[in-house]
């Protein structure tokens, strides 16, 4: 280590960190330093010390670090200790974890000092935040904490400053030998990236590459080894003849393998017989035998993925040499690398049944290693300077991974870059053709080749309804359909069927055809280079020239339309009182009807536009004619672009008019934006039809199963929904199947008043969370239906929890779900804070969550477009909206909130609902009939905390 610090120039350096009153350097002050010496990577010498603000401490701030103005209080303020700070940086190298936040601060009271003109910060900067999304990309964040963890440090005292600048420095001391293990050609392609950024560590990546020519080594072009086990997309060999498994007796099958002393007993650890389990599992093989669907409500703890998997694949042996496949679809990411990374790989070799299996993912989700090095061969007019660093955990992953899936990478952060990813991922014409042929097809050509021979295929609800809009085109044929978590299947459906158009959307899409500024670059310009090396030019160029003025004249027009309908649309906004709109129309011109000739306009450019384009690439394949491989590339790039182009020409036709009535037409205006703010939408209102004909009705058979399925005992909500009432009665088998855990002594459901007078609020909610975790060691989750609700409550019940000592976490107050979720798990007695996505998807199991809290019922909004339009549509059908929509969607959010609470056999909980609607109101009686236990009700605090205190 000494020899690699000494030739990186790094052998002496100084890891320092801040803490701070809150985020902005101009207003904010610093709290506390920390700058540590490191000799030969050890620590040397130190500077700490606290300091006055000048300001009171926020408690959210004194919760984070635990620094109070009572602490800081009389301390020298950090402006009168600059000049000791500065003579202890000296010209050492710096390093800091996110480093230009601490630098801002330094900057922002250097520009305060009265010698500012002399105050420079010009030492070597290196930055382990980057440094570890490069080479840590597989960790979920790249937080301090979660790195300094990673790496085998102390995580106490974190966000006290000397403690995070130890870890900081520790932390590059180990990113320092991953780098390293890299060869000469990556790293050189970094120092391309990066050539005349201020990136931090571009230095070092320079100081590595000089160290492997100096050394006159080039380095292992082969991936180094790395704590990353790349997954993989693919597992198994396909089921042939010799693999066939005659089913005589379903009953002897399932026996077989579920039953006591079966062969799950005696390979799965721990596995207890579930009677549950059986029932699911001979309903799948009978349904497949017999060629009918099913709907099957398998509650929590009955091992579903299990239940279907053995019978499907018990099946697909019986029938081998047919050509026979099974797809299967979840909701989310998470219980789709479950399938398969956890639950395939068992049955696969642990059980011995051998199949093929491989999972599949939307285009988008791959990336296009012929698009990607297109990137970087132009990417200085592809990427800004000031974002090149968000490429190198690209480069560093593509050294390591199998798939191609984005998903493995969180070093690159997508939502923050979606522009560069949307250059760089697959899409129509790559991948599966003779493009990427030099790549053996991409990742995404190898996938899909695989999966033509694949047994089980294993998708999400996104690509299983892409496949099924664009009449099976993207997965291969197959018969048989098992749809896990179905009660999201119609939501999903009108979440993807939408089509959106707005003027960043287009925008976007007339940069990539052509830009002028900072200089032309865009399709055409390809073109142009193209003419060029054929000589050709002056026969393209009156083609060339119409495409760019009706790339203008599109800009005008659209701009123009969204300008107007914003202007048109400020009285609506002033009214909405901050909140923006989001409005259901049913005719354009009856919402708009100052709105004359901006529609027609706009769609007329936009028409000249697909059109010029179209002529533009007919005359080029003319002129190529005798090399028409050298425009295939460009040719797919165009195809592409005019295939988005008529999407959105006919989305922008379909909301102008708005005269569909099998349609939902809405619009959404930010409050405090521009005409850049205005969206128009569209979705088809009936879901049910679609789902029957285009996935449904054609399928050998259909399983759909779920937790939740049934509405007090009843399935007709959902069968109506997704368009299953449609199959003849004797062609599918309904069934609940239960749940093997004993709920009469692992739970308790109390519904609270405040008092026979009053209704429960904010104060009653902060009241009871305060009451339960003062009295009680036990980890809670609290439930919102609104964010207001949520962040008014933890304003409220914050201060007290900080003097109780208990850890408060909450949605949107600092890190992602993940992060809160994993913070929520490890500190026992702990509370959670979570509005939405809390209500289902997460697994808490043992002490880590005891109570679970209902703020209130989870009835839809209203004023949602889709809620609206089915609401109408169920009124003008003589149907009660609110018992047959509000009600029914309610209780299957209800039902998977509760069911966050009670995940193994050994778990025990309470539910504290505090909605008293479900005594008060005649619909309670269906949340109720929806539970798994009877439900208490109690009035007033004392009497609740007995309720509690009994039952644990």
């Amino acid at each position: 280590m000494i020899n690699i610090l000494q030739d990186l120039q790094l052998s002496e350096f100084i890891a320092l960190d801040l803490e701070t009153t809150g985020l902005n350097p101009n207003s904010d002050y610093v709290t506390e330093f920390s700058a540590i010496l490191f000799k030969e990577g050890e620590v040397a010498d130190k500077l700490t010390f606290l300091c006055d603000p000048g300001i009171a401490i926020s408690p959210e701030i004194e919760l984070l670090t635990g620094i109070s103005t009572k602490m800081v209080k009389g301390k020298p303020s950090f402006a009168e200790q600059l000049q000791t700070v500065l003579d202890f940086i000296g010209d050492y190298p710096l390093v800091g974890h996110n480093i230009g936040f601490d630098l801002s601060f330094l900057k922002s009271y250097f520009k305060r000092h009265k010698d500012f003109k002399r105050l420079r910060i010009n030492n070597p900067l290196y930055d382990t935040s980057l440094l570890a999304q490069a080479f840590y990309f597989y960790l979920h964040d790249h937080k301090l904490a979660t790195v300094s963890e990673y790496c085998g440090l102390s995580s106490v005292g974190a966000h006290r400053a000397e403690a995070d600048a130890l870890n900081t420095g520790k932390i590059f001391l180990k990113l320092l030998e991953e780098a390293g293990k890299y060869d000469l050609d990556t790293l050189q392609t970094i120092n391309m990236i990066l050539k005349d950024t201020r990136d931090p560590n571009k230095w070092l990546y320079q100081n590595l590459a000089r160290r492997l020519l100096l050394r006159k080594s080039i380095g292992s072009p082969q991936k180094p080894k790395i704590d990353w086990s790349p997954p993989i997309n693919i597992i198994g060999k396909s089921i042939s003849a010799e693999d066939q498994n005659t089913i005589k007796s379903v009953d002897e099958k399932i026996e077989k393998y579920f039953g006591k002393g079966g062969v799950l007993s005696g390979k799965l650890k721990r596995y207890e017989p579930r009677d549950q389990q059986k029932e699911m599992a001979k309903i799948v093989l009978e349904s497949l035998i017999d060629g009918k669907s099913a709907v099957i409500e398998a509650g929590t703890g009955v091992g579903k993925s299990l239940a279907y998997l053995i019978p499907s694949i018990l099946w697909k042996q019986n029938i081998a040499t047919e050509p026979e496949r099974i797809v299967i679809a979840s909701n989310t990411k998470t219980l789709q690398e479950q399938i398969f990374f956890k639950e395939i790989p068992f049955v696969n070799k642990t059980l011995g049944l051998n199949f093929k299996a491989v999972m599949l993912k939307g285009r988008s989700n791959y990336i296009c290693l012929t698009r990607w090095n297109r990137f970087l061969a132009d990417l200085g007019n592809r990427l800004h300077i000031a974002n090149r660093s968000s490429i190198i955990s690209i480069l560093i992953w593509l050294k390591h991974t199998k798939t191609g899936d984005i998903s493995e990478n969180n070093g690159f952060k997508l939502k923050k870059n979606y522009s560069v990813w949307n250059e760089i991922c697959s899409e129509p014409g790559y991948c599966t053709t003779n493009i990427c042929r030099k790549y053996n097809g991409c990742f995404l050509g190898k996938a899909r080749y695989q999966a033509v021979s694949s047994d089980v295929l294993i998708v999400n609800h996104s690509l299983l309804l892409s496949d099924a809009a664009a009449n099976n085109s993207v997965l291969p044929e197959y018969s048989t359909l098992i749809i896990d978590e179905a009660h999201n299947l119609e939501k999903n459906s009108y979440n993807y069927f939408s089509s959106k158009v707005n003027f960043p959307m287009l925008s976007a899409l007339l940069k990539v055809i052509y830009t002028s500024t900072p200089v032309e670059r865009g399709l055409i310009v390809d073109v142009l280079q193209l003419m060029s090396q054929f000589k050709k030019l002056s026969q393209i160029d009156l083609y060339i020239q119409k495409v760019k003025d009706h790339v203008g004249d599109l800009k005008i027009g659209a701009n123009l339309f969204f300008k107007t309908v914003y202007s048109f649309s400020q009285g609506k906004l002033q009214s909405a009182r901050g909140y923006g709109i989001k409005k259901r129309y049913k005719r354009f011109k009856e919402e708009f009807p100052a709105i004359k000739g901006e529609p027609n306009a706009f769609i007329f450019e936009l028409s000249n536009l697909i059109d010029a384009l179209k002529k533009l690439i007919k005359k080029t394949d003319e002129l190529v004619s005798d090399f028409p491989a050298g425009f295939d590339d460009l040719r797919i790039r165009f195809l592409n672009i005019i295939g988005t182009l008529e999407i959105y020409q006919k989305t922008l036709e379909q909301v102008t008019s708005g005269d569909m009535d099998e349609l939902i037409f809405w619009y959404e205006i930010s409050q405090y934006g521009n005409e850049n703010s205005v969206e128009f939408a569209c979705t088809p209102l009936d879901m049910s039809q679609s789902l029957y004909e285009n996935l449904l009705k054609s399928k050998h058979s259909a399983i759909l199963t779920s937790a939740t399925l049934q509405i007090a005992n009843s399935f007709n909500y959902i069968l109506r929904r997704t368009g299953i009432e449609k199959f003849e009665s004797d062609r599918i088998l309904i069934e609940a199947v239960g749940s093997p855990f004993d709920y009469q002594n692992q739970m308790k459901f109390i519904t609270y008043h405040v008092s026979e007078k009053n209704s429960n609020d904010i104060s009653t909610i902060s009241k009871i969370l305060i009451e339960l975790s003062g009295s009680l060691n036990k980890g809670i989750l609290a439930l919102f239906t609104s964010y207001y609700t949520l962040s008014e409550v933890y304003k409220k019940i914050q201060p007290e929890f900080k003097k109780l000592g208990v850890k408060l976490l909450a949605q949107g107050m600092g890190g992602s779900r993940t992060t809160l979720l994993e913070q929520f798990r490890k500190d026992r007695g702990s509370v959670l804070l979570g509005t939405n996505s809390f209500w289902e998807g997460i697994d808490v199991v043992g002490e880590s969550l005891e109570i679970l809290i209902i703020s209130k019922l989870p009835f839809p909004v209203p004023s949602e477009p889709i809620i609206e339009a089915n609401v109408e549509k169920l009124r003008l059908e003589g149907a009660n909206p609110f018992n047959d929509y509000y009600v029914p969607e309610s209780v299957l959010k209800f039902r998977q909130g509760i069911g966050r609470l009670i995940r193994s056999k050994e778990d025990r909980g309470i539910v504290i609902n505090l909605d008293e609607r479900i005594d008060k109101k005649a619909y309670g009686q269906y949340f109720k009939q929806s539970l798994p236990v009877q439900s208490v009700t109690v009035v007033g605090l004392e009497n609740l905390m007995w309720e509690v205190n009994e039952f644990f």
